[in-house]
């Protein structure tokens, strides 16, 4: 058996980052995978700091939340943290509020997808076969 998948949520929202969390954790039948909620980041500052503390497989992040604007953000998370892909989970498109830093994003989930969905591509980031 494999090592769980590590994943770093951060999000503003308690509510989304519990909605989150229940879609990941959650095992369907099918998935071999497990998948461990490592952290939970309320602010782009404290996603930062916990970041490179956890190591994680993957980290979730919302665009849209309080501490650097989102190109800032994205810039500070790539650095912090080289190697681990970043998944925006928002509704903003990451091209069109942080257009040069968008590059930095290996995928991008609008908050509209469903959750079993929005699991599997998480999962596939964190195997190394998703991206944008």
């Amino acid at each position: 058996m494999s090592a769980p998948l590590r994943i770093l949520l951060a999000d503003d929202a308690a509510e989304m980052r519990a909605l989150l969390r229940w879609a990941l954790q959650r095992r369907p039948e099918a998935a071999i995978e497990e998948v461990v909620v490592v952290g939970e980041a309320t602010d782009g500052r404290e996603a930062l700091a916990m970041v490179a503390e956890l190591e994680p497989d993957v980290v979730v992040l919302d665009l849209q939340m309080p501490g650097p604007p989102p190109g800032e953000l994205l810039t500070a998370m790539a650095g912090a943290a080289p190697g681990v892909p970043i998944v925006t989970f928002s509704g903003f498109e990451p091209d069109l509020i942080a257009p040069v830093e968008s590059r930095l994003v290996t995928l991008h989930i609008p908050k509209t997808t469903d959750l079993a969905l929005v699991r599997a591509a998480i999962v596939d980031v964190a195997r190394g076969a998703g991206g944008a």
